[in-house]
């Protein structure tokens, strides 16, 4: 991304803006077993990875403004070719949602690509991923693998994002709220949930392994599917 986008969400829920440490005590303050839990027994509250890149410790505000002033609006692809130069391990280019730039990123060399509008947090009304995904499929399938995220709540989410041509998937919400609900057994459970899901919606649309999936599985749009209420006779 070459600039952040406006979050609003996070001004308001405290997670920035000028009174967000003030917010985020109020909120300790009333989910005293968040604050025991997080706010006491999770010290130190330190962002590891970041730290040990920057060599200091590093909090939340810290990183913020860390990662604001490493955006910068003339990246380009010959950006990438620089880092390619001296990095010779696996590369996935994650933000695409054209089938040009997935064209380009198969000539570029990647070795994968991530179809996402960054969970639609940076352009108000840009693609959505099921919406990118069809196309890009369509251009560059079997030349690249092709990774998606973005709105996969469920196992017939997941399905559905296989459906339309992507090789695997990405889990963020999901299975960040699972984590900060009930830890390992929470995304133990979210995993099993999505497992159960997806047996179901493959057996019932005849698939029976991945592979299987296909776009001949979906509804067309703007057809009804036979059993819905608005398809039948008045």
């Amino acid at each position: 991304m070459p600039v952040p986008g406006a979050r609003y969400r996070d001004a308001h829920s405290g997670m920035s803006g000028p009174n967000a440490a003030l917010r985020r005590y109020w909120q300790a303050m009333t989910h005293p077993g968040w604050a025991w839990d997080v706010g006491v027994r999770g010290r130190p509250h330190d962002l590891g990875n970041i730290s040990a890149y920057l060599g200091t410790p590093t909090g939340l505000e810290d990183y913020i403004g860390w990662l604001g002033n490493n955006f910068d609006p003339s990246i380009s692809w010959r950006d990438l070719e620089w880092i390619r130069d001296f990095w010779q391990g696996p590369m996935v280019i994650k933000g695409i949602l054209d089938a040009d730039d997935a064209r380009d990123a198969v000539r570029f060399g990647a070795d994968g690509i991530v179809v996402s509008n960054h969970g639609g947090r940076q352009l108000d009304g840009v693609l959505s991923t099921v919406r990118a995904l069809p196309a890009i499929a369509d251009a560059v399938k079997g030349d690249i693998a092709i990774l998606a995220d973005g709105g996969v709540r469920n196992g017939l989410d997941v399905v559905r994002m296989l459906a339309l041509g992507a090789d695997t998937l990405l889990l963020g919400r999901a299975y960040i709220y699972a984590l900060a609900t009930a830890g390992q057994a929470g995304v133990a459970h979210l995993l099993a949930l999505i497992e159960k899901k997806m047996r179901v919606a493959m057996t019932l649309t005849g698939a029976k392994t991945i592979g299987d999936i296909s776009r001949d599985s979906l509804a067309k749009e703007g057809l009804a599917p036979a059993t819905s209420p608005h398809a039948l006779p008045g």
